[in-house]
């Protein structure tokens, strides 16, 4: 299976990512901040899908997409997930920046359900080529 780089602030949503997908049969790396994410992004030899919180502290994930950019080869290589309970708050460029490129996002909050459809959706991408049906996310019930 894919490894999984959870790059997330929040220790607890890094622990409940780690326990979904870890089952699924995914490997899973962390990444504390934005910076942590950039270098496992360059050191990684195989290709990773990358949970990338939108808000974090050092470099923000949308730093990190510019910086992965940039370099070209990091964001060919990888497959890309946003994941924030703010995307009402975007920046235009940023918004402008997931369609153009067709990286997926994954609003805050998700169950695992929602998670393992979009994991497994980018994985059929990076991995075939083939996006098949774009998966249906639901908001959690409450």
């Amino acid at each position: 299976m894919t490894q999984v780089l959870v790059a997330d602030d929040s220790p607890t949503v890094r622990l409940s990512l780690r326990s979904w997908l870890e089952p699924a049969g995914y490997t899973v790396l962390e990444a504390a901040d934005g910076t942590l994410a950039l270098e496992a992004l360059r050191t990684q030899t195989e290709p990773l899908i990358v949970l990338l919180d939108y808000q974090m502290p050092k470099l923000s994930g949308y730093e990190v997409l510019q910086l992965a950019l940039a370099e070209g080869n990091l964001l060919k290589k990888h497959g890309y997930i946003v994941i924030s309970g703010q995307q009402n708050t975007f920046p235009p460029a940023f918004s402008e920046m997931l369609w153009q490129l067709s990286i997926q996002l994954l609003p805050k909050p998700f169950d695992d359900s929602a998670l393992l459809a979009v994991t497994e959706y980018v994985e059929r991408r990076m991995t075939t080529g083939q996006t098949g049906r774009y998966p249906t996310v639901r908001k959690p019930t409450p």
